[in-house]
């Protein structure tokens, strides 16, 4: 099972990923297109080069991650 938490910001999404995060059965991932997007639009952020330089900034690769196989063999993939 897929569960994509796309939202704004300021709200209870990060609460929402820990929740979901404490289950055994739960593989969860924060922001996975993160990186992708500070690399393509350059806008500063504290620590932009350090999120770039260990994130996926091919989006096409991301799509094929958040769609494949659900990581570590668990039944979830909580995607926020």
């Amino acid at each position: 099972m897929r569960i994509a938490m796309w939202s704004g910001p300021r709200n209870i999404s990060t609460a929402m990923m820990r929740a979901w995060g404490n289950r055994p059965d739960t593989f969860v991932c924060d922001e996975p297109l993160y990186a992708h997007y500070l690399k393509v639009t350059g806008l500063p952020h504290p620590v932009a080069d350090e999120i770039v330089a260990h994130g996926e900034t091919d989006w096409r690769k991301v799509a094929v991650w958040l769609t494949g196989d659900v990581p570590q063999g668990k039944a979830i993939f909580y995607q926020k």
